[in-house]
């Protein structure tokens, strides 16, 4: 009986394996594609101030959607909710779990927003694992900072990358 139920907790590992490779590899294909070449995009045919702005709604509207699917499919396919079954672990990692995702929130949001997208920095922030239900005003206050961080961070970055490759494309030509 034992030999059993190691055999189906290994099929279930492998089931979420499979979908976390699938789910990560899809979406951080996807969010490169809109990083690097839709902001670019924008940020080159408009200027900083109307390309930054659309983006900014676009990557709101985009993250929006992502959110409402994800809460729809209820599945973990990035991992998240694993993750944040670490909070309940004893010892150092859930300490340290639990820091990161309850008193540190402030700084948390900011930090992941640099990195992640407001989905991902979103999802990750609500609280309780496997519940997806929704978003809270606390939810939509983290959402809403992480756009803004993390969207003001790119588009400063890729203005600053235009700008470079306009003035050398302009001193050659």
């Amino acid at each position: 009986m034992e030999n059993i139920k190691s055999i189906v907790e290994k099929k279930i590992w492998l089931r979420r394996i499979g979908l976390w490779i699938t789910g990560i590899g899809s979406y951080y294909i996807f969010t490169w594609i809109y990083d690097y070449v839709v902001i670019s995009a924008l940020l080159w045919y408009f200027d900083v101030l109307k390309g930054g702005i659309i983006a900014l709604l676009l990557s709101m509207f985009i993250d929006f959607l992502t959110l409402k699917f994800y809460d729809w499919l209820k599945k973990d396919w990035l991992a998240l909710e694993t993750i944040k079954e670490f909070n309940d672990k004893k010892g150092f990692i859930g300490k340290l779990f639990r820091y990161v995702h309850n008193k540190g929130s402030i700084l948390t949001v900011c930090i992941l927003s640099l990195f992640l997208n407001a989905f991902v920095v979103t999802t990750y922030m609500r609280n309780g694992a496997y519940k997806y239900n929704g978003m809270t005003k606390r939810d939509w206050l983290i959402f809403t900072s992480s756009s803004i961080i993390g969207n003001g961070y790119w588009i400063l970055m890729f203005a600053g990358g235009i700008t470079i490759i306009k003035e050398v494309l302009g001193f050659i030509f």
